[in-house]
This record gives structure tokens, sequence and C-alpha cells, in this order.
């Protein structure tokens, strides 16, 4: 067992040594707009609301070289959609069993939550800022009313909170 420690310690030593580091995800609340989520809270954080918002989901693996160079594209489209809808990630490294459950066998993985009575879905193309957000965001739902010459009366005075 000595040898075994010894054999790693100077196995990491010598990683560190050549420049190579080790690939980790790491979500941080300070720097990154992803909501980190685990199986416990997935109910209340996802499914609770479907029936009004729209989410999605990046299944990752914490030492996944793919997942870690997903992170800043995804943090970019939960900039991007802040607000309007949940961009959140669960740990597949922690919570195995959930992503069995979710059908996710390989990460990077993203599922999308439209609002309810759409089924949630697997996320089948590119995985770059700017393809994930434009599919999430087909699903944010449009509450604006058109105003014309009609109806500005009946829109001016129908609810008295908006200015």
């Amino acid at each position: 067992m000595a040898s075994l420690s010894f054999l790693l310690a100077h196995t990491v030593a010598l990683c560190g040594l050549c420049g190579m580091q080790a690939v980790s995800v790491e979500i941080d609340a300070m720097k990154h707009d992803i909501q980190q989520i685990t199986m416990s809270n997935f109910d209340g954080v996802i499914s609770k609301f479907r029936d009004s918002a729209v989410s999605s989901l990046w299944f990752f693996k914490s030492d996944s070289k793919a997942d870690s160079s997903f992170l800043e594209e995804y943090n970019k489209v939960a900039g991007d959609l802040k607000g309007m809808a949940k961009v959140c990630a669960i740990s597949c490294t922690d919570w195995p069993l959930f992503c069995d459950k979710q059908g996710v066998k390989e990460t990077p993985a993203v599922m999308i939550y439209p609002t309810n009575p759409m089924p949630a879905f697997k996320y089948e193309g590119k995985l770059e800022s700017k393809s994930v957000l434009a599919k999430v965001a087909r699903f944010i739902p449009d509450f604006t009313t058109k105003v014309t010459k009609d109806n500005v009366d009946t829109f001016v005075t129908s609810d008295p909170t908006k200015p």
C-alpha cells in the first residue's frame, strides 16, 4: 500500500513538472451564471416550474476534458438567458443514477425542458453557446401584447400595475 501511495505521489508530481494539469469541471457561483443542482433538488428547481418556465440542464463529469471545455460555452448561454430561462448543470460523477435515469450515457449532454405540455428532450446540435442558446430561446414563452390603434385604450386601462 505504501508503494502505491509513493507511485501515485510521484506520478502526480511528474505530471505537474511536465505541465500536465488534471482536468476538473468546477462551477463557481461567483464566476458562473449556471445554477448547479443535485438529484434531490431537481424537482424543486426544474420540474416544479415546467408550467411557466423553460430550463436547460447540462450533464457533466467532473474529470472530463470535453466537459471542461464546454463549461465556458454553457456559461455564455446562462449569461445571455439570465432571467428568461433556467440554465442548470448536474454532475454525473456525483449523481450517476440520476443521469442514467434521464438516459444520459455520455457527457457533455444537454437536456431542454420546455414548458408543459411539451416533453423534455436531449439537445442534438453543436455544443456551442450560439447553437444551444438558439434552441433554448425557441421555447421561451412570449407574453407580449401587440398594441394597435384598436386596442390601445383597453391595453392602457386593463392593468393599472403596468405603466
